[in-house]
């Protein structure tokens, strides 16, 4: 059966979605023809030196808020191309076109676009977004969607495909599903289970897609970043309070070592890679796996460097970390979120301030390069744990490759946090995520906000240039009348 796949904007510009490259190979693997669009790479190739601002992560807003799409993101970049887009999709003839959402306002563009070209195509969304305690629901509710897919995507998508080459259109016996059912109403068919093997899987397919437009570069000429991604595992051995990742993934799997090799070798071969990213939540889930990569990868080196998110844990030590820079492994990414050790615990992470030290000092003497983030006013950091964290990026910032990015600490629905809001007093209106507020006092947004602030006095101090609140657009959320700080007195610690 023919079906089209459609990477929607905003996400990253260095490598392929892999979302679609994902349920591209595992519905060739199945014997369907599957044309993959990268709407957002191709989008962001054709824009203007000056639009491609738009694709910095403090202008997510803008895509995610519809009257902010409708005015600013609309006009300058999606609608003046859309039409010639949706043609590419229909000469497909596809009779299901999926969509991977990354922001749910671009995507509806799109499907709308699609549903009044063709209203019979079955239109299709999935991805993290669409998760019933995030915007799976608004989507749902569009009128321009037939099925939204929450969880991992390969099981329903197949299931659905199958459905409608039967000829059938009936999936409330498919799980994982949100099915609109009029304005405002939509059925939940229930939680899917993950597939069990990591190794059943088909390795995301990059073919025909515009691969040298994807770029690493944050100005012009935009060089190709030759790059492609992959995953080791999906999944998280951490539940961080904060987190949606791991009610999402359900557990952690994770891949043969030799099974990512191959995978790589034919990438670098087929693509004429010279970087590799591993997109996993983290690369060290494993460690018996990555040893076991990165043994293969000295013996038998593929001339790549490569990289990826990873925990701080008390395996990942200095002799690993040489390990991994002898494979090629050049930058590694944290979330360290905070260096106060009482609101880590709190957090539920795994190790203590003393730990992120070692670590840094590590990472330092083998000479490999990370990024990091904090989250800013997470319920158990009064002003004494918020001065912990500056005081350690103080004693420790010349450890720092880059400086950290941050966010406010938002409140996710269907987390760990939000279900302990009754533990924590936290209050907050239906839909406001990023509004909560302590019952006790002492940390609201305005709070929050001053935080930031006081943060971005030390990062200008220390790194010479300003924090960047990921998310959010920096000016208009952090901006602060006199009347909008709290007086130290009220604080409760």
């Amino acid at each position: 059966m023919r079906v089209a796949l459609i990477a929607t904007p905003i996400w990253a510009m260095k490598t392929p979605p892999l979302t679609t490259a994902y349920l591209t190979g595992w519905l060739k693997k199945h014997g369907h023809d599957v044309l993959q669009l990268d709407w957002n790479i191709e989008l962001f190739h054709h824009a203007s030196d000056a639009l491609k601002e738009f694709w910095d992560r403090t202008h997510l807003h803008k895509w995610q808020d519809a009257d902010a799409y409708r005015d600013e993101i609309a006009p300058r970049i999606t609608q003046p191309t859309l039409s010639s887009y949706v043609d590419r999709v229909l000469a497909h003839r596809p009779q299901v076109v999926g969509i991977s959402a990354y922001s749910i306002e671009a995507t509806k563009h799109i499907a709308r676009a699609i549903k009044e070209r063709a209203p019979r195509t079955l239109v299709v969304v999935g991805g993290q977004v669409c998760d019933p305690g995030f915007y799976g629901y608004n989507l749902a509710w569009s009128g321009a969607i037939d099925v939204v897919v929450y969880g991992e995507g390969e099981g329903p998508l197949l299931d659905i495909v199958q459905r409608v080459e039967e000829g059938s259109r009936d999936f409330s016996g498919i799980a994982g599903l949100l099915l609109p059912q009029g304005p405002g109403a939509a059925e939940d068919t229930g939680l899917r289970p993950p597939l069990p093997r990591m190794d059943d899987f088909a390795w995301p397919d990059f073919d025909d897609l515009p691969m040298g437009y994807y770029t690493a570069s944050t100005q012009a000429p935009w060089e190709p970043s030759r790059c492609v991604s992959t995953l080791m595992a999906r999944g998280c051995v951490r539940k961080c309070d904060f987190c949606l990742q791991a009610e999402i993934w359900q557990n952690f799997r994770y891949r043969q070592a030799d099974d990512i090799y191959a995978e790589m070798a034919q990438n670098v071969e087929r693509h004429g890679l010279t970087s590799y990213h591993f997109n996993d939540l983290l690369i060290n889930g494993s460690t018996r796996q990555l040893e076991a990569l990165c043994d293969l990868l000295i013996d038998k080196p593929l001339g790549v460097t490569w990289g990826g998110n990873a925990i701080v844990s008390r395996t990942l030590k200095l002799r690993l970390l040489q390990k991994m820079r002898a494979a090629g492994c050049e930058f590694l990414g944290f979330g360290f979120e905070s260096f106060s050790t009482p609101v880590l615990h709190a957090m539920g992470k795994k190790y203590d301030q003393g730990e992120v030290s070692r670590l840094l000092h590590d990472m330092d003497s083998v000479g490999m390069r990370f990024f990091s983030n904090l989250i800013i006013g997470h319920p158990a950091e009064g002003r004494k744990e918020f001065a912990d964290t500056v005081q350690f990026l103080i004693s420790h910032h010349r450890l720092f490759t880059e400086p950290p990015t941050s966010s406010l600490l938002i409140v996710q629905k269907n987390t760990p946090l939000w279900r302990a809001r009754d533990y924590w007093g936290i209050k907050m209106e239906e839909g406001d995520a990023l509004g909560w507020w302590l019952e006790a006092g002492g940390n609201d947004l305005a709070e929050r906000q001053y935080r930031a602030q006081v943060m971005n006095f030390f990062y200008e101090s220390l790194f010479a240039v300003g924090i960047k609140i990921t998310d959010f657009d920096t000016d208009k959320q952090l901006q602060l009348g006199q009347t909008d700080i709290i007086p130290r007195t009220a604080q409760a610690n």
